[in-house]
Formats: C-alpha cells, sequence, structure tokens
C-alpha cells in the first residue's frame, strides 16, 4: 500500500513544485529589465538577467524592453516654414528606454499590462517628435530644410526631444527626417512656379548670351574692317611705290642714265598691320646724277616702248590706222637698223 503511494507524492512534489515557480519565480531576459510592481506601488527594478524571486499573489511584473527602438510617425506632419509656406514632413526616431522606473511611473495611467505601457509611451514620443519638428522647421525656409541645413535640423529636433523624452526616461539616439515635400494641393502650383521661374532665368541667359553674340560680330565686323582698309592702304603704297620705282627706271632709260635699286630689308619688329611703309621694299635712285647720257641706253628704251606700242594697237589684228608712211610711229618700220631717221 505505501509503494502505491509513493508515485502520488512524486507527483504531488512536481506539482507544487510548478505553482511555485509559476508564482514565485520569474524570468529576467538580457533584452529586457523588470519592475516588480506590490500592490500597484514599484519595489525594485531588475536591470540583470537570470531568474528571481517574488511574493505570490502580491507581487506583478512589468517587462520593459532596454534595446534600441524605432519610432516611425504614423502621418506625415505638416509644418508652416519660416516665410509661412507649408511643407509636408515625414521622420523617424531611434530611442531608448534608460530609466525604466520613471518610464513606468509616467505612463501607468490606463496600462494593463507592458505592451499597454509600451504604446502609451510611444504615443508621449510621437507628441515630442511632432512638436520638435513644427518647433525646430518653422524657423529657417524650404531651402534649408530641403538641403542647405538638412543634417544640422536633424540634430536640433533630436536634442528638442532628448530634452523633453528624459522627463520620462527615454533616450532619443538620433532623428532622420525621411522625406519633406509641397502638400498635394499646392505641389503643382509651386511647380508651375519653379518652372515660370526657371525659364525666366533661361530666357535672361539667352538674352545675355544674344547680346554678347552681337557684341562680338559687331567687333569681329569692325576688325574686319580695319583689316581691309589697312590691306588696301599697304596694296596703294605698295603700288605708288611700285609705280615710282618703275618711272624712275624708265626715266633713266629714257635719258641714258644708270639707276640704282635696292631692297630695304623690313624691320621685323615693326607691326606692318599699324606702319605700312616699314613694309615697302624697293627704292629707285639715279647712280649719279653728275653722269653723261648714254645714248645706246636711250636708244634701246624708245625701241622697246615701240614694241610695246605696236603690240597694243595691232594685237586684235583687225586694226586699220591712217598714218603718213614717214610718221614717227612707224619709225622702226621704215629703218631696219632700229635708229632714228
Amino acid at each position: 500500500m505505501q509503494n502505491n503511494r509513493g508515485p502520488f507524492l512524486i507527483g504531488g512534489l512536481l506539482l507544487a513544485l510548478v505553482i511555485i515557480s509559476q508564482t514565485c519565480l520569474f524570468v529576467v531576459r538580457e533584452t529586457e529589465n523588470a519592475l516588480v510592481i506590490r500592490v500597484g506601488d514599484p519595489k525594485r527594478v531588475v536591470t540583470t538577467a537570470g531568474l528571481n524571486f517574488k511574493l505570490p499573489l502580491v507581487d506583478d511584473i512589468v517587462k520593459i524592453d532596454k534595446r534600441n527602438l524605432e519610432y516611425d510617425l504614423a502621418n506625415a506632419v505638416e509644418i508652416n516654414d519660416v516665410n509661412q509656406e507649408r511643407l509636408t514632413v515625414d521622420a523617424f526616431a531611434r530611442y531608448r528606454i534608460v530609466e525604466p522606473l520613471v518610464f513606468y511611473q509616467s505612463f501607468k495611467a490606463g496600462a494593463s499590462d507592458s505592451r499597454q505601457l509600451q504604446q502609451n509611451g510611444r504615443g508621449a514620443i510621437d507628441s515630442v517628435m511632432q512638436n520638435a519638428l513644427r518647433q525646430t522647421l518653422g524657423e529657417v525656409s524650404i531651402g534649408d530644410i530641403v538641403t542647405n541645413l538638412r543634417a544640422e535640423l536633424m540634430e536640433r529636433i533630436a536634442t528638442r526631444m532628448e530634452n523633453e523624452a528624459r522627463k520620462f526616461g527615454v533616450e532619443i539616439i538620433d532623428v532622420k527626417i525621411r522625406r519633406a515635400d509641397y502638400p498635394a494641393d499646392i505641389a503643382q502650383t509651386v511647380y508651375d512656379q519653379m518652372s515660370s521661374a526657371r525659364n525666366e532665368e533661361a530666357q535672361l541667359i539667352r538674352s545675355e548670351g544674344q547680346r554678347e553674340k552681337t557684341r562680338i560680330e559687331a567687333e569681329a565686323e569692325r576688325r574686319r574692317a580695319e583689316i581691309l582698309a589697312a590691306a588696301n592702304q599697304q596694296s596703294l603704297q605698295i603700288t605708288g611705290q611700285a609705280d615710282a620705282t618703275r618711272n624712275c627706271i624708265f626715266a633713266g632709260a629714257y635719258d641714258g642714265l644708270p639707276v640704282v635699286i635696292e631692297r630695304v630689308e623690313r624691320d621685323p619688329d615693326a607691326d606692318i598691320t599699324d606702319d605700312f611703309t616699314a613694309a615697302v621694299g624697293v627704292t629707285c635712285t639715279f647712280a649719279n646724277e653728275n653722269a653723261s647720257r648714254d645714248p645706246v641706253r636711250a636708244e634701246f628704251f624708245a625701241f622697246y616702248r615701240s614694241l610695246l606700242a605696236y603690240e597694243q594697237s595691232l594685237s586684235k589684228g583687225d586694226t586699220t590706222i591712217l598714218l603718213s608712211p614717214d610718221s614717227e610711229f612707224f619709225r622702226y618700220f621704215n629703218n631696219l637698223r632700229g635708229t632714228r631717221q
């Protein structure tokens, strides 16, 4: 009979151990803190992982996550910048509950369990975050929010949230602005204004380009006219110099006097576009004004000029000339020796 009681006793002991473990022991994991609440009054905070004791039927355990948590705004917040322009901002924050007792005392009202307590805390963080966004972004312009001061503004928002969140035991790690856009009802209007402004800027740039083009073309035309005028001047000077040299040669040949033709070297440093006299390369002068006349030279010149006159007047082959046979024009036709009559 006693042997039959053994299994019942062992079973009773095991059942008693299970009941005691369920009512007198609780486990704290590494990712959480625990509060021991005795008749609604927090008695102690357990921050180390392991097995802990509590009074059965008297103590309640509230567990609070101590990991880095993230809160994302449920809905984007509409704010007004310093110029009273509307903007829709979406952001998120990372936080950690560093004072479990303060957190519990702040949000225990209406919280029946740990999940509801966490939910109350997230609602408070939402309120703090929206206020920080409105206060911080309302001090700057849209341009600063979107590009210029984005990183600095996120730090300011995190600092403002930290100052408020510390009051209920929460540390703000950082805040990030995910998106900042115009509200849908004014986005198209803003886009049209921006497009119009860019078109005006483009038109201004094109006008400036057209004005610069006109100036460059006018300058090029002026320079072209100057170059052509200078070239014509040089051409006339060279032609005049050539005519003077030719006349000098003809005069010397007609009078039978020797002439000297010299090449004048141009100054390599001279700017022929400004001083074309420097480019004249030939001069002609009589070798000796007191020299005696050479009749052979004079006769050859007269003969040469007569040949040129024959060539010019008889070139077509159908020219009719009525002259006396003893005319001066045909003196070299009448004299086979090529001398004057």
